[in-house]
């Protein structure tokens, strides 16, 4: 009985700090030297952020900040997001990079250990690393599916945020969204035109307009699961053809071994990402496309579709099914006659 309640307790809180600040300064180090590596012209998703950040912080308006040309694109972030970055802004753009990358990863990497080290296996995705690359938030918006008060930052992408918050629905996120958004018209009351004329602009498409994306549609077959109703409004929100939006599906992974393929499946795509010529057109081609949907969505939906129809409990991410839940017909032959 020890062992199990160790078990469910999980690793000691402080030596989970400790690896998540660890692993946390390892992502920093690894976007700073990516982006050391690159052209001097090389930009992140990050960049229009942290250029908005520091022009309100400065008294400027967020969304005249960022030029395009030479940016390819307006901001395409609601305020929100812009008050979030704004500590941010207070490090040059390439220490701010690495800062914000290495805060989400420690987040996340504290998350995943709440019941045991493997988890960590995450982090070692090729999804992972396209979000690193990428200067992404995703990695910040997984951790709030494992941290609830992170939650409230699933507003400041409402694309990516839906997702999650029909597969995690949360009044935290709600109250949260709305204390943000409030603060927002506070602080810039003129902001939701210009965000929404930046996202009418904006090249994404919803994954049911794209090739087999109605596949994941397929995810309402267990919708009574997070990732089945995860899976079913991906396909509807507009989206970037990228890996790194893969990477909260992860947590669809109720083992060790399901874990273990959804990182070589990612990884697998990032190898292949590696080798795709530059992303030609507004619509970032359709190879891409075509490697987060093999290589990202559907691993993650054959997993989800494996799950039993009509589950008994409703487990925390990265946590089995009960012996009941993953065979329906288990419950009614052990039950007496």
């Amino acid at each position: 009985m020890r062992g199990v309640a160790s078990a469910i307790q999980g690793p000691p809180t402080l030596r989970r700090a400790g690896v998540a600040c660890l692993l946390g300064v390892a992502a920093a180090a690894y976007v700073a030297l990516f982006y050391q590596r690159q052209s001097a012209l090389a930009v992140s998703d990050f960049d229009a952020i942290w250029t908005a950040a520091d022009a309100l912080r400065r008294g400027h308006d967020p969304y005249g900040a960022v030029p395009s040309p030479p940016w390819p694109w307006k901001l395409q972030y609601p305020l929100p997001a812009v008050l979030v970055a704004l500590p941010f802004s207070y490090l040059p753009l390439r220490l701010a990079r690495g800062a914000f990358m290495g805060v989400s990863t420690a987040l996340l990497a504290f998350g995943l250990t709440r019941r045991a080290w493997w988890p960590l296996i995450l982090l070692a995705g090729g999804q992972m690393f396209v979000a690193l690359q990428s200067v992404q938030w995703t990695p910040l918006f997984a951790a709030g599916v494992l941290l609830g008060p992170l939650r409230v930052l699933w507003a400041v992408k409402p694309t990516t945020g839906f997702p999650l918050f029909a597969a995690y629905p949360d009044r935290r996120a709600v109250i949260g969204g709305a204390v943000l958004l409030a603060a927002a018209f506070l602080v810039r009351p003129g902001w939701l035109g210009p965000w929404l004329a930046a996202a009418h602009e904006a090249p994404h498409r919803a994954a049911i307009f794209r090739v087999g994306g109605f596949l994941l549609l397929l995810g309402l077959l267990r919708w009574r699961l997070p990732e089945g109703r995860q899976l079913a409004a991906l396909a509807a929100v507009p989206l970037g053809p990228y890996l790194y939006e893969a990477l909260p599906l992860m947590l669809v992974a109720r083992n060790r071994r399901e874990l273990l393929v959804l990182a070589a499946c990612g990884t697998l795509g990032l190898v292949a990402s590696a080798a795709l010529p530059p992303a030609v057109g507004p619509d970032h081609g359709p190879a891409r496309w075509a490697v987060l949907l093999l290589a990202g969505y559907l691993p993650a939906l054959v997993l989800t579709l494996r799950r039993p129809k009509a589950p008994l409990s409703r487990p925390a991410p990265l946590e089995p099914l009960p012996a009941g839940a993953r065979d329906p017909g288990l419950a009614s032959r052990a039950a007496p006659a």
